[in-house]
């Protein structure tokens, strides 16, 4: 997938990963499926297949396991993020439920679906004129109902998290601190580690990366 990955995101082949007006790439829902369809079921390994209890729990690891992949190839982490990490952020955001919403308030929007992906976050992903510079996630607001586009723009949004809470903590942040942020735990949980959401999701990563 990483050589699809790079050259899709210099030459827009095949229509999965076009350029936009601006040159800068971009993916929408249809490439999103593409991508998915073609490559996610060739893939092995992380998030564990727990379902932590819930009875959607083991439904979207093909997802997870991809887009995890994915981005961490495209944006060249050199600490990559766990998708267990991103399964732990749906059970303790949305309990698997692909409709779940949250009515947020008047600065963040709603937050939608699986990862809970905010109308604000979703607004700024898709603004090529906005604070991203690339790497773009084009989504009609429906779309981000579905598993498949709402985890992709998820863990988009996670990356770009992390470049933000390094900027608040003046120095680079950890993934679980990113994951604080992205929650809106980031203060009560530097106040307190045990912080009592937090440590549902710590509890939840352990698990899954015990398997």
């Amino acid at each position: 997938m990483r050589d699809h990955n790079r050259s899709t995101a210099r030459h827009g082949v095949h229509g999965y990963c076009r350029n936009n007006r601006g040159g800068k790439d971009e993916i929408e829902a249809l490439e999103i499926d593409a991508i998915a369809d073609q490559y996610f079921g060739k893939l092995s390994g992380p998030p564990c297949m727990k379902a932590l209890g819930f009875s959607q729990g083991g439904k979207f690891d093909a997802l997870i396991r991809g887009w995890t992949k994915y981005w961490n190839e495209v944006l060249d982490e050199s600490d990559p993020l766990d998708p267990n990490m991103v399964k732990a952020i749906i059970a303790t955001e949305s309990g698997f439920r692909a409709r779940a919403i949250n009515p947020g308030n008047k600065i963040i929007g709603k937050a939608l679906g699986l990862m809970q992906v905010t109308e604000q976050s979703w607004r700024i992903l898709k603004d090529e004129h906005g604070e991203l510079k690339d790497h773009f996630v084009v989504l009609d607001h429906n779309e981000l109902f579905q598993p498949n586009q709402n985890i992709c723009a998820g863990i988009r949004w996670l990356y770009r998290k992390r470049k933000t809470t390094s900027v608040k903590l003046k120095r680079q942040a950890s993934w679980l601190e990113t994951v604080a942020d992205y929650k809106g735990y980031l203060k009560a949980f530097q106040k307190n580690p045990k912080h009592k959401k937090m440590g549902e999701l710590i509890g939840r990563y352990e698990q899954l990366k015990k398997c």
